[in-house]
């Protein structure tokens, strides 16, 4: 199963795309074919999975009561005209220690912007 979880509004071509050259990555609504997944499913979902780490520029994620050490949150800071610059955000929190590995990043939802990274952890 895919290593990261792209949310709906992350473009195909701009964003998906140049991740998968990379990563493995599948969409959240491709796990649940013919169904409309509002926000509050998404945890539930992603509980399902082994230890996704899920990408999203809905800041309704930022949250610190969305910790689980089941899976890891990144929210990241940028409208929807900047969307292209999460490839590269990604691939640059991925070199810190904190985010490295997937174990790394269990438990975190974390907020990345352009020039500066926040989280939370489970416990």
């Amino acid at each position: 199963m895919a290593q990261f979880v792209a949310d709906e509004q992350l473009d195909e071509r701009k964003v998906l795309d140049p991740l998968r050259r990379q990563f493995s990555i599948c969409r959240i609504q491709d796990l649940r074919p013919g169904e409309q997944i509002l926000d509050d499913r998404v945890p539930e979902i992603l509980l399902t999975l082994r230890k996704p780490t899920f990408l999203t520029i809905d800041q309704g994620f930022w949250d610190r009561r969305l910790c689980n050490p089941g899976y890891s949150i990144l929210c990241f800071a940028l409208r929807l005209d900047q969307r292209q610059l999460l490839p590269e955000l990604l691939r640059g929190l991925l070199r810190q220690p904190e985010f490295r590995t997937r174990a790394a990043r269990m438990g975190k939802v974390a907020r990345i912007g352009i020039t500066s990274v926040a989280f939370w952890q489970f416990h």
